[in-house]
This record gives structure tokens, sequence and C-alpha cells, in this order.
């Protein structure tokens, strides 16, 4: 059989795209011609991560007439998975510039948050694979994508055991459940070696309570919490900018990072949020003042500008 041309689009990944990297992997094994500019391919594989980006196949068939075109990715269609064995190959960490693995050891959440696309896509939360199964050798790190892999609790010990003997560093790039967060877990969080902040989810302040004693489990486990935590604080659009100030407020008095996370497909923020998630976002900001006083300070900055203008 021929040998297949395919190409691979990636439309908005923010991080190298594990799908794509996966069907390179796939397609090489097969002895075809893979990558970002294969001209005149066979097969066309785009992905898409935010809805506003979604396109109409039409356009690359249009583009590509000659070609087999498949477009997925959450931002485009839900329902299309990789087949299992594409799912769980180990990925081409030759496809991007990349100095870690990635991959998934558990999918889907046992929660069903109104803004999480994860439980409609992948369901309950379920044992993936081992991370030794998609990891590069070369590499002394690992980004995890699990959704709530403290879920997990045994599988998280189970991985973290393999962390420690092979000497890696690791990010649950995703964020973690605070609300399931245990004296053991905190302290083995403290065993591990980091490759970023520990990071967690506040998404309602609702979880008040549970934050803050996940703050004292991790503070008691002996992780320092200005230097090595920081929290998802997600607002869903402009009429959560009070609350969401308030989780940021309620972080920093407990000495904890804030990261303010806008709803991906609404742009029309308002001023406001748009002035939190560049106070939140940015450290040195966040730590030389309040809120407050970082909009003070902007106010006399412009007031400043306007002067020299004149």
């Amino acid at each position: 059989m021929k040998n297949k041309k395919v190409l691979l689009v990636d439309v908005d990944s923010k991080i190298p795209n594990l799908a794509l990297m996966k069907l390179s992997a796939y397609h090489k094994s097969k002895g075809d011609e893979v990558g970002f500019n294969v001209n005149d391919p066979d097969k066309v594989y785009a992905s898409i991560i935010f809805k506003k980006h979604a396109i109409s196949p039409i356009m690359l068939r249009l583009q590509y007439p000659d070609a087999e075109v498949v477009i997925g990715g959450c931002g485009q269609d839900l329902s299309l998975t990789l087949p299992d064995e594409v799912e769980y190959i180990k990925p081409d960490y030759t496809l991007y510039d990349m100095d870690y693995s990635m991959g998934f050891t558990t999918r889907g959440c046992i929660r069903n948050c109104y803004f999480c696309i994860v439980p409609k896509k992948e369901g309950m939360i379920r044992i993936n694979q081992h991370p030794k199964e998609f990891h590069d050798e070369r590499f002394n790190k690992i980004i995890m994508l699990d959704n709530n892999i403290l879920a997990k609790p045994n599988w998280f010990f189970e991985i973290t055991d393999w962390f420690i003997k092979n000497d890696l560093k690791i990010d649950f790039n995703q964020g973690m459940d605070i609300r399931l967060l245990t004296k053991d877990i905190a302290e083995r969080l403290y065993e591990l070696k980091r490759e970023s902040t520990w990071k967690f989810a506040f998404d309602s302040i609702e979880s008040k309570k549970e934050v803050i004693r996940g703050i004292d489990l991790l503070k008691d486990a002996g992780i320092n919490t200005k230097q090595h935590l920081s929290f998802y604080v997600y607002c869903h659009d402009n009429s959560m900018f009070e609350e969401a100030l308030e989780r940021c407020n309620i972080l920093r008095e407990r000495r904890c990072n804030s990261f303010v996370m806008f709803n991906i497909d609404n742009n029309d923020r308002s001023h406001h949020v748009r002035n939190l998630q560049r106070w939140a976002n940015r450290r040195f900001a966040y730590w030389r003042g309040t809120f407050d006083e970082y909009v003070n300070t902007l106010s006399i900055e412009r007031r400043g500008l306007n002067e020299i203008v004149k």
C-alpha cells in the first residue's frame, strides 16, 4: 500500500497539541510522511481547542480538494475521539520543540461544573494509562493533563511513587481539586519535585471553607504557599467580578497566588475584569498592593499621561 502524505493543522493550541502528536506517531509508524508543512496531502487533520475558532470543513476541503479532511478538538466536535491504537501510542515529541513529556493518566471527572466540557466529553473519571507509557526518557519532567487526579487517590499515590523512584519533576497543569485534599496528599506533594507551582482551583465562593482548610493542610505539610502554590480563579462573565475579586483577596490574605481565568468563549470583558486579570496574573502587581491600590495607581498614571499630552 502506498504511504500517505499527512498534513497536521494546529489551529489554536496554547501548548503542544497532544492529539496531533499521537496522530503523528501513529502515521510515522506506518511509514507515512507527516508534519505541519506537507504539500499535496492525502489526509489532513485539523485540531481546534476553542469554540470561537471553529471552522467549516468546507474551507479545508476547498483548500485540499484531493485530501481526506478530519477536523477534531473540543472546540469543534466533542463526539470525535481518537481510536485506541492512536490514543494509547507514545506521542511524537519531535513534532514540537519541547523538553518534557505530557499526557493523561486519568480521563473524566466526578464533578459537573456548569462551565466545564469534561463531563460531556469524557464522562466519569477512570484510569487512562500509566505515565511510563507516554514518558520519553530523554526528559526529566512530565506535564500531567488529568482533569481531577485527586478523585483517584490510590492511583495518585501509585503514579507519584513512580515519579519519586525515577526522580522526575511533575506539573499537574490542569489544577487539582482542593476539596479532595487530605493530609497524606499534601505531604506527598511536599515530597515531589515540582516543575511549576502546585495548581488548584477556587471556582466559587461556596468553596471558601474547603479552600482555606486545604491551604492550611498544605502549609502544615511544609509547602511555601507564596512561592509554590497558585489557584485558578474562574470568572464566567462580568457579573462575577465582585466574587472573583473576593476570592483573590481570600487567597492573597493567605499568601497564595491567584490566576484569574475569564470564560474563553466570551471576549466581552469589562475594564474591571481586565484590570483584575492584569493585577492578579502578574505577581509583581499582586504582591505589591491590593487591587484597589493597583487601580488607583493606574488612574494616577493615566492622569499623568493626559497632562503630558496636553
